[in-house]
């Protein structure tokens, strides 16, 4: 079966990204617009600036109150997601991106267990969890189908095109990409900008709704609460703090 948000599957998955999770259709149809409008010119950059609305104080404070502490396998590490959450408002993205890494393995991991998927290699293995869903959408009629197969789909290229291709392989200058971050292969100046956190904090998301498939949790974003408001005013402190770092100011 095919889905039916292919477009945003083809558009996305050509400039390094996937369908997420918690993000309105409007919104994606106005960055694919973007991205088709500028083509060639479209770039890493231009990603980055539109992810930073999508994955903005508010919206991941939400996150870290009222959907990570509450997911089932993705609860587990809502300690280590937060830390990562807070290093990037504070401009510290190497260590944000490392961070969350190892939680998407294993939190990865531990769902596939749970529907029963094996799970060897991590590229076959995350493939292989994504069909199981887009099986299970399909004969459970689960959710909006033709969507959630597309998002399947995407989610399954990512993996395999992207972060966990060959690092020498990544197609992209962004070099988000598990194999050459966590085996030392890159150095500083080959990553640790905020679109490697945002393409890392996408990924969590996405197994956010991959676990929701047997949890009664919402498959909608978060509401703000009084608490993810006081969150959110944190991290925008972090954010200007982070603008004071005297190791970040060039004396040129």
């Amino acid at each position: 079966m095919q889905g039916s948000l292919e477009h945003f599957r083809s558009t996305l998955g050509g400039v390094g990204w996937f369908i997420p999770p918690y993000i309105t259709m409007g919104f994606l149809s106005a960055v694919c617009a973007d991205i088709h409008r500028k083509g060639t010119l479209f770039t890493q950059d231009d990603l980055e600036k539109v992810l930073a609305l999508a994955y903005s104080p508010a919206n991941l404070a939400a996150m870290v109150t009222e959907r990570y502490p509450i997911t089932p396998f993705i609860q587990d590490y809502k300690v280590i997601i937060s830390e990562a959450v807070q290093a990037h408002f504070m401009g510290l993205d190497h260590v944000a991106v490392a961070g969350l890494m190892p939680v998407i393995e294993g939190a990865a991991k531990r769902i596939a267990a749970d529907r029963g998927v094996t799970f060897g290699n991590i590229r076959p293995g995350f493939k292989a969890l994504a069909d199981d869903c887009k099986r299970d959408a399909i004969q459970n009629s689960k959710g909006a189908v033709g969507e959630l197969v597309s998002m399947m789909d995407s989610f399954s290229d990512f993996t395999e095109g992207n972060m966990y291709i060959g690092s020498e392989k990544y197609p992209h200058p962004d070099m988000t990409n598990r194999h050459g971050i966590l085996h030392g292969a890159y150095a500083d100046e080959d990553y640790g900008k905020p679109i490697n956190f945002y393409k890392s904090i996408a990924a969590i998301d996405f197994l956010c709704l991959i676990s929701a498939f047997k949890a009664h949790v919402s498959w909608m974003s978060p509401n703000s609460t009084a608490e993810s408001s006081s969150l959110a005013f944190f991290y925008v402190a972090c954010q200007q703090l982070s603008k004071r770092n005297p190791l970040k100011i060039n004396p040129a």
